[in-house]
């Protein structure tokens, strides 16, 4: 089974948004494909340093989630057009993160194989 997991939380929710990684830490240790897509204000979770000190309200920690990852080679997209706006490049992220365009996205989306999860 493929999950993909779309984030669009930023730091304005970021106990949610490190609930929504816990989640895809925990199906990438299960042996599940994992692939995390980052939209809107969400892609500053895969700039460098930025998940340094965020926490869910139980304690986890974004920076350990994000480490399980790509530790497990779990694909991280960042959308191409929301960093674009927001003067983020490749330079800018971290190990396992990749600048993707939309159409990544939709064919995840569209395809059958996949289980798609909106944070």
């Amino acid at each position: 089974m493929k999950l993909c997991f779309v984030v669009s939380i930023g730091f304005e929710r970021s106990g949610s948004a490190t609930r929504a990684m816990q989640f895809a830490s925990l199906a990438a240790e299960q042996g599940h494909h994992v692939e995390v897509f980052l939209i809107d204000d969400a892609i500053h979770w895969a700039q460098i340093g930025m998940a340094e000190g965020i926490r869910s309200s139980t304690g986890e920690h974004m920076k350990d989630l994000l480490d399980t990852l790509i530790a497990r080679k779990t694909p991280i997209h960042v959308c191409k057009a929301c960093a674009d706006k927001r003067l983020v490049s490749p330079d800018d992220l971290i190990e396992g993160a990749v600048i993707s365009p939309a159409p990544v996205l939709v064919k995840m989306m569209g395809d059958p194989d996949y289980k798609v999860f909106t944070f």
